[in-house]
C-alpha cells in the first residue's frame, strides 16, 4: 500500500510540474510572437518585401534586411529557447493553393541550413491564411517540417491604417521541450530513487519497532492484569525489575520507551521537513504562522522565532496583501480545493522585494471543517523579471525606447473611459509629425535617422511631466497625451515648446540638422457642447487631420482639430475618392498650352495640363485637386497617366501631319515620382509604347523639388537626360534654388515663373534683373522660356532681351485636344497666307527694282 500511494504522489507531482512547464514555455512563445510583431518596423518591412532580393546564400544583402535579421537575433538574444522569423502572402503564385513567403529568418545567424531563404516560397497552412487573413494569432502545436520539430504562434503585422501586411511567427524545437521533459523525468526519478527506497526502510523500522513493543507492552500488560507480575516477557534490556516492582512502574517505563521512539521519528520527519526544496509554512485559519521550515526561513531571511505567531501581512508587500487575502480567503472557504497557486511579492528581512509562487492546501478537523492551512512557496523573482522584460519588449518601441503604438492606444482608452466618468476631467492629444525626416534618412542613412529620432524623443519627454505620456507610433511620428489640463491653452503652451525645442540645430555625424514639426491637437471633449470621444481611434483620427492641415498649409505649425475641419476633411476625403475613381475610368482629360518661338513666332512645343469635369461639382481647376492627389499618393498614377496621354497624343498629332514633327510635348512630374525607381522605367515603357523620340519629350520639375532633395532627384535626372529627353526647371525663382546651382542640374531649359514677367512694363530695374536671368542662363548654354506673357509689350521686351521662348494668355489658353487642333489649323492657315504675303511684297519690290 505505502508502495502505490508514494508512486501516485510523485507521478501526480510530476505530470503537474511537466504540464505546467510546457503552458510556461508556450506562454513565453505566445507573448514573443504578438510582442514583436507590435515592435516590428512597419515601414521597412513592407519596403523589404517590395524591394529586397535575395542573393547566393539565401539571404539578402539589402541594409533593410541585414537590420531587421540583426532586431530579431536581438530578440532571440533574450530567450534563446525562441527562433522569430517574418513571412508574407504570396499574391504572385499561379497555384492552386495558397502560398506564402519568407523573409527574415533569425536561423540565418545562427545555423543557415535551419533558415528558410529570403523570399523563399512556401504552401500556406490554415494556421498561415488565418493569421495573414483574419488577424489572429494561431498557435501550431507539434509538428514537423523539412527544417525540424516545432511549436509555434502567428501574429498579423499592421501598418498605421491596422491593414495585415505580413505576420511573425515564433518557433521553439520540439527537441527542446522533449529534452526539459526528459530532465524532469530524469530528476523525478533521481530523487524518487532516493528518497523513496529510505522512506520505505523508515517505515519499515518504525512500524516494525513500535509494532514489536506494543506487541510486547500489550502482553505484558496482560500478564499483569491476570495476576502474572514477573511474566516473561522481553521489552528491552532496561526493563529489569525485581518482583516487588509496582506494575505502574514497568507500564512507565514502557512508555517512556514508547515516546523515545516517537521522539526519534519526528526528529527525522523535521529533518526532512526543513531540507526540502520549497518553504513550508503552517498557518492558522486567521493568517498566523505556526510552524516554518528552515527554506521558507532562508527565503524570507527571518528566523524561526522571528516568524512564529507573525501575521503573513506582515512580510508581504503592502500592494500584494489585499490580493493575497481574497487568494486564501477563497481557498479556504472553497468546499473544493483544487491545487491553486498565486503569485505575491514578499519584503524579506533586509529589505528585498522577492516574489513568490505560493501554493494552499486546507488541513481539515474531524468534522471537515478547516483547521489550519499549508502554504508551499518558492522564489519565482528571476523568472518574474524575465516576464516582466518580455512584456516590456511588448509595450516599448525598440529603437527610442518610449511607449509604442498599442501601449498608447491602451492608455488613451483608459484614459477616455475615465474622462467620461468624470465630467470635469480634460485631456488632451497632440500628435507629432516630423517635417523632413525622410531627406536625413535618404541622405545620411538609416543609422543617422534612428540617432535623429532618439534625439526628437528626448527632446519630446523634456516638453512634458511625468504624468504625461509620450509614444512613438511608428516612422517619425509621436504622440503625446496630455493627462490633466484646465483648458485648450495648455496644450498650446506644450506645443510651442516643442516647437522651440526640436528647432534647435542636431549634430548627427558631425552634420549640422534643422527640423520642425507638423502638430495636430486634439481635446478628450468639446468645450462648447461638452460632447466627448469613446474610442481612442476616433481622438487619434481627429488628431491626425488637424495634423495634416497644417501640413498642407506649410508645416512647421500647430492645428487644433474643430467641427468645420472634419467637414472639410470628410470633403476632401471624398474628393480623394472621386479623383481615384476617375484615373481609374480615364475621366480626367488633358488641356495643352502653346509655347511660342519669340523669335519666329512658331510653335516649340506644348506644356500639358491635366484637367477634371467633376459630375457634382464640375470644372475644377488643378489646385482643388493636385494637393489632394499629392497628399494621398494618387500623384504617381496620375503622372504616369498624364506622361503616356500626352505621348500618345503627341505622337498621333505627328501621324497625322496636324503640326511640325519637331514639336515636343511637357509633362510636369510631381516629387513623390522621384521617390521609387519607377519614374526612368515608365518614361522607357511609355517612349517604346508610343514609338515618341525621346527628342520629342520635355519634363518639367519645380525648383523646389531639386532643392529639396537634390542628390536623389539629381541622379533620376542625369539617367532620364542619358535618354534623349529633355529637362527643364519650371516655376523658376519661386524656390530656393541659385543661380549659381544652375551648373549642377542636368537641364536644358529654364522656365521663368510668370511673377518676373508681369512687372517688366512697370520699372526698369525688373528689365535688367530678368536680362541677368536671361544672359546668365544662355552663357549656360540653357535654352529660356518665359512664362505668363499676357501683352504685346512683354512680348517685345522679351524678344529685345533675346529669350528663347514664351508662353501665356497672348498666345493662347490651354485647350482642349479638339480647341487646339482648331487653333493650330487657324495658326497655320495665318502663317501660310503671311508668308504668301511676304513672298508678293518681295516679288513687287524686285520688279520695282
Amino acid at each position: 500500500m505505502f508502495t502505490v500511494f508514494g508512486i501516485g504522489v510523485y507521478y501526480w507531482f510530476y505530470r503537474f510540474t511537466t504540464d505546467k512547464t510546457l503552458q510556461r514555455l508556450k506562454d513565453d512563445l505566445r507573448i514573443s510572437a504578438i510582442a514583436s510583431s507590435q515592435q516590428i518596423d512597419v515601414d521597412e518591412f513592407v519596403t523589404l518585401s517590395q524591394t529586397g532580393k535575395a542573393n547566393q546564400e539565401g539571404g539578402s544583402d539589402d541594409p533593410l534586411y541585414q537590420k531587421q535579421l540583426e532586431w530579431l537575433y536581438n530578440l532571440h538574444q533574450i530567450n534563446p529557447k525562441i527562433f522569430i522569423f517574418t513571412f508574407i502572402k504570396d499574391d504572385s503564385q499561379t497555384q492552386e493553393k495558397q502560398q506564402i513567403r519568407y523573409l527574415v529568418d533569425v536561423w540565418m545567424n545562427i545555423d543557415a541550413s535551419k533558415s528558410a531563404r529570403f523570399l523563399e516560397s512556401a504552401i500556406a497552412t490554415p494556421y498561415h491564411i488565418n493569421t495573414l487573413t483574419n488577424g489572429t494569432v494561431e498557435f501550431r502545436d507539434f509538428y514537423q517540417d523539412k527544417w525540424g520539430k516545432w511549436m509555434t504562434y502567428y501574429a498579423p503585422i499592421r501598418d498605421k491604417s491596422g491593414k495585415i501586411v505580413g505576420a511573425i511567427g515564433a518557433d521553439m524545437q520540439i527537441d527542446e521541450i522533449t529534452q526539459l521533459q526528459k530532465e524532469i523525468q530524469r530528476q523525478f526519478l533521481v530523487s524518487f530513487g532516493i528518497s523513496y527506497p529510505f522512506f520505505l526502510t523508515l517505515i519499515y523500522i518504525l512500524t516494525t519497532l513500535l509494532t514489536r513493543r506494543f506487541q510486547a507492552m500489550q502482553k505484558y500488560a496482560q500478564a499483569v492484569g491476570e495476576g502474572n507480575y514477573q511474566p516473561n516477557i522481553s521489552l528491552s534490556s532496561e526493563f529489569k525489575f525485581s518482583f516487588f516492582n509496582d506494575e505502574r512502574i514497568i507500564l512507565s517505563k514502557a512508555l517512556e520507551e514508547m515516546t523515545g521512539k516517537i521522539r526519534q521519528r519526528e526528529e527525522l520527519l523535521n529533518a526532512i521537513f526543513n531540507q526540502v526544496a520549497v518553504g513550508i509554512g503552517i498557518h492558522t485559519l486567521d493568517h498566523k504562522i505556526k510552524i516554518v521550515n528552515q527554506t521558507f526561513c532562508r527565503l524570507i531571511g527571518y528566523s524561526e522565532e522571528e516568524l512564529i505567531d507573525r501575521h503573513c501581512c506582515d512580510i508581504t508587500h503592502p500592494e500584494d496583501i489585499e490580493l493575497s487575502k481574497k487568494y486564501i480567503h477563497e481557498m479556504i472557504h472553497s468546499k473544493v480545493f483544487p491545487p491553486s497557486t498565486h503569485e505575491k511579492r514578499c519584503i524579506c528581512k533586509n529589505g528585498e522585494i522577492i516574489w513568490i509562487e505560493m501554493a494552499i492546501t486546507i488541513i481539515e478537523d474531524n468534522h471537515k471543517n478547516p483547521k489550519y492551512f499549508i502554504s508551499v512557496i518558492q522564489d519565482i523573482t528571476r523568472r518574474r523579471f524575465a516576464e516582466k522584460k518580455l512584456i516590456e519588449a511588448a509595450n516599448t518601441d525598440f529603437l527610442t525606447k518610449l511607449p509604442n503604438r498599442g501601449y498608447f492606444i491602451e492608455c488613451l482608452d483608459d484614459l477616455l473611459s475615465q474622462a467620461n466618468d468624470y465630467l470635469h476631467n480634460l485631456f488632451a492629444l497632440l500628435l507629432v509629425d516630423l517635417d523632413n525626416f525622410k531627406t536625413i534618412n535618404d541622405s545620411l542613412g538609416h543609422l543617422a535617422g534612428d540617432q535623429f529620432l532618439v534625439n526628437i524623443a528626448n527632446h519630446l519627454s523634456d516638453c512634458v511631466t511625468d504624468k504625461d505620456i509620450v509614444a512613438r507610433l511608428g516612422g517619425d511620428e509621436f504622440a503625446i497625451l496630455l493627462t490633466s489640463i484646465q483648458s485648450i491653452e495648455d496644450a498650446i503652451v506644450v506645443a510651442n515648446k516643442i516647437q522651440t525645442e526640436i528647432s534647435i540645430p542636431f549634430y548627427i555625424h558631425g552634420q549640422e540638422f534643422v527640423t520642425s514639426a507638423s502638430i495636430g491637437i486634439v481635446l478628450s471633449r468639446n468645450l462648447a457642447s461638452q460632447t466627448k470621444y469613446l474610442v481612442a481611434s476616433d481622438l487619434l483620427r481627429d488628431a491626425d487631420i488637424a495634423m495634416y492641415q497644417v501640413k498642407n498649409k506649410g508645416k512647421n505649425n500647430y492645428a487644433i482639430f474643430g467641427q468645420e475641419m472634419y467637414e472639410n476633411f470628410i470633403h476632401q476625403l471624398k474628393l480623394e475618392n472621386d479623383l481615384r475613381k476617375a484615373i481609374g475610368e480615364g475621366s480626367l482629360s488633358l488641356y495643352y498650352q502653346p509655347i511660342i518661338d519669340l523669335k519666329t513666332g512658331e510653335l516649340y512645343s506644348l506644356e500639358s495640363l491635366v484637367r477634371w469635369f467633376h459630375p457634382e461639382l464640375g470644372f475644377l481647376t488643378p489646385n482643388k485637386f493636385l494637393p489632394i492627389a499629392e497628399q494621398s499618393g494618387l500623384i504617381v498614377e496620375l503622372g504616369n497617366w498624364g506622361l503616356k496621354t500626352a505621348c500618345h497624343q503627341l505622337h498621333q498629332w505627328h501621324e497625322e501631319k496636324l503640326i511640325s514633327e519637331n514639336i515636343s510635348v511637357n509633362v510636369n512630374i510631381a516629387g513623390k515620382q522621384f521617390d521609387g525607381k519607377d519614374l526612368l522605367t515608365q518614361i522607357v515603357k511609355t517612349l517604346s509604347e508610343t514609338k515618341l523620340s525621346p527628342s520629342h519629350l520635355h519634363i518639367e520639375v519645380t525648383e523646389t523639388i531639386i532643392s529639396h532633395n537634390t542628390v536623389n532627384v539629381t541622379k533620376t535626372l542625369k539617367k532620364i537626360k542619358d535618354l534623349g529627353v529633355k529637362i527643364a526647371i519650371d516655376d523658376f525663382g519661386t524656390g530656393y534654388s541659385s543661380l549659381a546651382r544652375l551648373r549642377n542640374f542636368p537641364v536644358n531649359e529654364i522656365k521663368i515663373d510668370k511673377a518676373f514677367v508681369q512687372p517688366l512694363n512697370t520699372h526698369p530695374r525688373n528689365v535688367k534683373f530678368l536680362q541677368g536671368i536671361i544672359t546668365l542662363c544662355q552663357n549656360l548654354e540653357l535654352k529660356v522660356v518665359c512664362e505668363g506673357i499676357e501683352t504685346e509689350a512683354q512680348n517685345n521686351i522679351l524678344s529685345d532681351l533675346h529669350c528663347n521662348y514664351g508662353q501665356g494668355y497672348l498666345f493662347a489658353k490651354p485647350m482642349s485636344v479638339s480647341d487646339f487642333e482648331l487653333w493650330i489649323k487657324n495658326k497655320t492657315k495665318r502663317d501660310e497666307e503671311r508668308k504668301k504675303n511676304q513672298n508678293s511684297e518681295s516679288n513687287f519690290i524686285k520688279g520695282e527694282l
